[in-house]
């Protein structure tokens, strides 16, 4: 069998080691082309790294293992591989059986025309993309070690791909406050993310908050509009390391969670913060919760899209479901 093994290019083989199998031929890369996938994909990281992948495996046969080892490992503790060890033992069992592949949904977010109203004369208007390697404040951000070639085109061709078809997503995706979250988690360093970083972060965006008035209409044509503090959608529970937004989520029923929270007072938040971690915040007044196969978001002002921890692009975007599209080991 032809397995990729993704992880960083720094990384030692010798986290391959408890992988190795006489019936598996791997050879180690970062990324996954389409036109040219293995067998099976083994990816050492965290979701963001998973997410890379998405792009590639949405739709196709290959089967994805995730060997938790990333600042946040929420996809992989949702199904179930909680530890190196779970990652292992799944490894053998798919190995021995083949048993054990289960088909997940993915969430699908694409940059959408604005209203007409909004977009001014003539119909039809094609969305405003802000598609770069700048951060949605103007930043840069400098990579700790030197990147090469290969990698940099890979980027770049990611970028131009997801201008056209969206983006995959496993986990949630979301707007406001947790997004603002998001992007200043993604500044903190690795060991921080992956100890309380997110909580730290979510504080520190709290301080800067600025309500903005959002909509999100379903296909079925609810409706939650008004100033929000944050709005998130998607497939799995949890994310941000343990906060389970979406309590009621599966990732195998054909619907995306949907979770919708007023703005309130900051003393508020920080009242019922914790709540969060156990889903218990679905009773709060503010928290507006539904399910939906597709949605749309729009926003008083363009707002930073993110997705498994992952800039994507500004509302509005269109979102729905892409069931049944992700074959993953499970333990």
């Amino acid at each position: 069998m032809r397995a990729a093994a993704i992880l960083h290019p720094y990384c030692k083989d010798s986290v391959l080691a408890p992988f190795r199998d006489p019936r598996v031929n791997f050879f180690r890369g970062n990324e996954l082309e389409r036109n040219d996938l293995p067998g099976v994909a083994v990816v050492f990281g965290g979701d963001g790294s998973v997410h890379r992948l998405l792009a590639a495996l949405a739709g196709s046969d290959c089967p994805l293992l995730v060997v938790p080892a990333g600042s946040g490992n929420d996809f992989a503790e949702t199904i179930g591989i909680t530890s190196v060890a779970v990652a292992t033992e799944a490894w053998r069992r798919f190995l021995d059986t083949g048993s054990n592949v289960r088909h997940l949904d993915l969430g699908l977010v694409t940059p959408a025309a604005k209203p007409s109203a909004e977009a001014g004369a003539g119909s039809g208007a094609e969305p405003v993309l802000r598609w770069s390697y700048a951060d949605e404040e103007g930043r840069f951000m400098v990579p700790g070690q030197k990147l090469g070639s290969d990698i940099m085109r890979s980027q770049l061709q990611h970028v131009e791909e997801a201008r056209d078809s969206g983006v995959y997503f496993c986990c949630i995706a979301g707007v406001g406050l947790d997004a603002d979250a998001n992007a200043i988690a993604n500044r903190m360093p690795r060991w921080v993310r992956g100890n309380g970083g997110y909580a730290l972060a979510a504080v520190r965006a709290l301080s800067a908050h600025r309500p903005q008035a959002v909509t999100i209409t379903t296909e079925d044509g609810e409706r939650f509009s008004g100033p929000a503090l944050l709005a998130a959608f998607g497939n799995a529970p949890q994310y941000g390391n343990g906060m389970r937004m979406l309590p009621r989520a599966l990732m195998d029923d054909g619907l995306l969670d949907i979770c919708f929270v007023d703005d309130v007072p900051k003393r508020t938040v920080v009242r019922y913060f914790h709540t969060i971690y156990a889903g218990q915040h679905l009773g709060i007044p503010a928290v507006h919760y539904a399910q939906a196969r597709s949605l749309r978001v729009e926003s008083e002002h363009p707002m930073p899209v993110y997705a498994d921890g992952e800039y994507c692009c500004d509302t509005p975007v269109e979102v729905k479901v892409a069931p049944k599209s992700l074959r993953v080991i499970v333990p």
